[in-house]
């Protein structure tokens, strides 16, 4: 594990990092994968980032952000797949977040996931000062950009997208959660 040092003040939790990672036999793969979107305005950026969360059921987790590769054979799942996850836990993502403090700007998200025949799937965000369609349009073209660098052919497209009028700080966010 080079990416985690050795040192005489190694910490109980980096011990316990490195042994799962050493004694696992295979990388992280998601076998699931779920769609959501939502916006808030609060009156802080970040109270509307969690108020968003919240609007869809998941604020109580810890999000890592991941980059957009979806492993052959994902299944798309529901939120109910997400409930079994415990609160307070790492949940692994693709997040479009986009957060504005400029009263009546129209601000969107989105998540375009494309699977494949052939290989691994694409998953791509967009976010900007635009409609949730404008933004959806976009992510769509990013991710057959990426499908036709790999020579593949599209299986599905499955998109989500949110957008919203600020009032005094606004969130909108897309995301797609990842599920092991």
């Amino acid at each position: 594990m080079d990416f985690l040092p050795n040192c005489a003040f190694e910490t109980v939790a980096m011990k316990t990092l490195k042994n799962s990672i050493a004694a696992s036999t295979s990388m992280l793969t998601p076998h699931t994968y779920v769609l959501t979107s939502s916006s808030a305005n609060a009156k802080t950026e970040l109270n509307a980032f969690d108020l968003a969360l919240h609007g869809v059921g998941i604020s109580d987790f810890n999000y890592i952000t991941v980059s957009s590769i979806l492993p052959k054979g994902c299944r798309e799942g529901t939120m109910a797949d997400v409930a079994t996850a415990t609160p307070g836990s790492f949940m692994f993502c693709v997040m479009s977040k986009i957060v504005s403090s400029t009263p009546g700007e129209r601000i969107a998200s989105s998540i375009a996931c494309i699977t494949t025949k052939e290989t691994v799937g694409c998953i791509t965000e967009y976010h900007g000062a635009c409609s949730k369609e404008e933004a959806e349009v976009r992510a769509i073209d990013m991710a057959r950009r990426m499908v036709s660098q790999r020579n593949a052919t599209i299986d599905t497209i499955k998109t989500i997208s949110s957008d919203m009028v600020v009032e005094t700080c606004g969130c909108s966010i897309s995301l797609c959660l990842l599920l092991y």
